[in-house]
């Protein structure tokens, strides 16, 4: 095991299972480099040539989707105005990377007849189905990857058999808190404390060295309290700094003016939070011992159920998402995740004390990471690798133990 660097300890994420050194390299340098293929829950892949599914008569329609730098978000908005549906009629089995070449399953309420033409996506097929695209429909999704620009091809091929018998935590990955600007956890944490000058202040007075010009400038303005200039130097894109915006330059005190943020986006900072405090969990399970060797006091799943470890019971470590509703584990385990939840100063009752729609209830994951028919090749200073993982689990969490990026944004993190 070693240690992380300052940018991954900010995101809970304090240790690499492999002490390797790192690799250096560079993730999608093109969209073709980053390949995700939808895994259905009964083994289909919906593969970017082509997938044959069995249609059944029923009310919804299942379109084949293969897309580049487009975000899913956004696509399922525009699919669902191009055919006159509410975007709640418009569903996925998960979000797929926006840089990336992604290829999975968008199901749309009623028959489709025609598909518009959208820059970035193609549609490759289309079938009558009885119920909507949902995550219960997926197991994962497989990955083909290809590193560019290795530094230490030998460090990236150390990590990269050490992984093949590793058990990785599973971490949430980058893209759960950003790499350009990683605060949505600090904004969830705010929230989840009712304290708005702490938003205000990892929203507006925290300015990292990638952002645009623009938003650098916008930030401080809205940091000394200029909100109306901050307003409008702000671009459109930045839609939650400018909802915030718009209340305080209205004379709303700074809690209520929070609450201008679509509500989808602040739940989002909340999950973020959720993600944060998982990531801290693990980090600290992982200094009582080795993920695929439960503690007694650890939470193990046997069978879809949760239960206290207990010797000879078998099943995989979980550790909880924080929220309403979820066991801690006991002993030294439980000991040890309740001092990261003093530490971050954050009660497990405030989850439940959100204004109504934020409310945040908990849920279980798994402590290593499940990689499935895990497979690479060397290429000069480039290496592809190929495997599966469940829906949920995040590929750069892979990535990050032959990297070790110092600075993931540099590595196309």
């Amino acid at each position: 095991m070693r240690e992380a660097p300052p940018f991954d300890k900010a995101l809970g994420m304090y240790y690499y299972v492999t002490d390797t050194c790192p690799s250096g390299g560079v993730i999608k340098k093109s969209p073709e480099d980053f390949v995700v293929e939808e895994v259905l829950a009964d083994g289909t892949v919906v593969a970017v040539g082509g997938v044959e599914l069995r249609p059944r008569v029923g009310g919804w329609t299942w379109i084949h989707v293969v897309k580049r730098n487009v975000d899913t978000i956004r696509l399922m908005i525009r699919l669902a105005k191009a055919l006159g549906v509410s975007p709640r009629e418009v569903s996925v089995g998960g979000i797929k990377d926006t840089r990336a070449v992604a290829s999975h399953i968008i199901s749309v309420r009623g028959a489709v007849k025609g598909l518009p033409e959208i820059p970035g996506v193609k549609f490759l097929g289309m079938w009558s189905m009885d119920r909507p695209m949902s995550p219960s429909e997926i197991y994962g999704n497989r990955f083909t990857i290809v590193l560019r620009d290795v530094e230490r091809v030998d460090c990236a091929v150390e990590a990269l058999e050490a992984l093949k018998s590793a058990a990785v935590p599973n971490y949430y990955g980058y893209q759960r808190f950003g790499t350009i600007r990683p605060v949505s956890h600090l904004l969830g944490r705010a929230l989840l404390r009712k304290s708005p000058e702490e938003f205000f202040d990892a929203m507006f007075c925290k300015i990292f060295e990638h952002e645009s010009a623009a938003a650098k400038k916008a930030r401080e303005l809205a940091c000394r309290g200029e909100y109306q200039k901050a307003l409008e130097t702000f671009p459109r894109r930045f839609v939650e700094e400018r909802a915030f915006l718009r209340r305080l330059a209205q004379g709303y005190d700074m809690w209520n003016a929070i609450m201008g943020i679509p509500l989808q986006i602040l739940r989002i900072y909340v999950e973020a939070a959720q993600s944060y405090l998982f990531n801290r969990f693990l980090s600290a399970r992982l200094e009582l011992g080795p993920l695929d060797k439960p503690l007694e006091g650890d939470l193990v799943e046997v069978g879809g159920q949760v239960a206290y470890y207990a010797e000879g019971l078998g099943g995989d470590v979980v550790l909880p998402v924080a929220g309403a509703g979820v066991r801690m584990p006991r002993g030294k385990v439980g000991e040890a995740l309740l001092k990261v939840m003093k530490g971050e100063g954050v009660d497990p009752a405030a989850f439940l004390k959100m204004p109504r729609g934020l409310k945040a209830y908990g849920s279980y994951r798994r402590a290593r990471l499940e990689v499935g028919d895990f497979s690479y090749a060397v290429r000069g200073r480039d290496v592809e690798l190929r495997f599966v993982l469940p829906r949920g689990s995040y590929a750069t969490v892979l990535l990050r133990e032959a990297v070790k990026p110092a600075e993931p944004y540099r590595h196309g993190f």
